[in-house]
């Protein structure tokens, strides 16, 4: 990936070569039915990883993208025509968020709003217009740029779920660029409650000898 200057100007060629066209003729329909849209969308879950160069095993049949609840509804609205339900607030297990869900290019697209993950020993909100959105990378998709979650958004949440199908090949991914990874990885330790097994972990998939300068912030 080439890094930019600006934070907040990221752009990356995405790997597609495993991405179903389906998939990928979705992404385009969005990011032109999206392009006028203000609010910070993105792309995230097995597609997104996988178009950053995660080598994952599954192959992507569906869409997840996030976006903060309080701008949901205004990418419900352009979605509409596509749209197969209502948003609704659903609280399914450790999960809570806003959802509702699309029908485009034949792929299931859920809208995901300001999910929450909760465990005993962990609380994780995803911020995506506050945080997330200026970490993200861009790539062209058919023409539309289309903004992605961070490696480090997909890497906490499947620790957080136990995920190790998804969590090693992230780790692996992003072992070895960690001073790109860890300035967000330790924004969202000191602005969640993750419990020290989850931040015992991530150092673990880092490879961070203790004491290193610049490892994932304790809680």
């Amino acid at each position: 990936m080439e890094r930019l200057p600006s934070r907040t100007n990221r752009i990356f060629e995405p790997h597609t070569a495993k991405v179903p066209e389906a998939v990928l003729r979705a992404l385009l329909v969005m990011g032109t039915e999206l392009k006028q849209c203000e609010p910070a969308w993105l792309v995230g879950g097995s597609c997104g990883a996988l178009l950053q160069g995660v080598e994952l095993q599954a192959v992507p049949r569906d869409l997840d993208v996030y976006v903060d609840a309080e701008h949901a509804g205004e990418i419900h609205r352009a979605l509409q025509a596509y749209s197969t339900d209502e948003q609704i607030y659903s609280e399914t297990g450790m999960y809570g968020s806003l959802l509702s869900h699309y029908s485009i290019e034949g792929v299931q697209v859920e809208l995901v709003g300001s999910l929450k993950v909760r465990l005993d020993a962990a609380e994780y909100e995803v911020r995506v217009q506050s945080l997330l959105a200026s970490y993200a990378y861009e790539g062209l998709i058919g023409g539309a740029t289309i903004r992605f979650m961070p490696l480090v958004h997909e890497l906490l949440f499947n620790v957080l779920r136990d995920r190790p199908d998804r969590f090693e090949p992230l780790a692996e991914a992003m072992r070895g660029e960690p001073d790109r990874h860890i300035p967000l990885l330790n924004e969202l330790l000191q602005d969640n409650r993750i419990g020290p097994l989850y931040v015992d972990r991530l150092k673990e998939l880092f490879r961070i000898p203790s004491g290193r300068k610049g490892e994932p912030d304790e809680p």
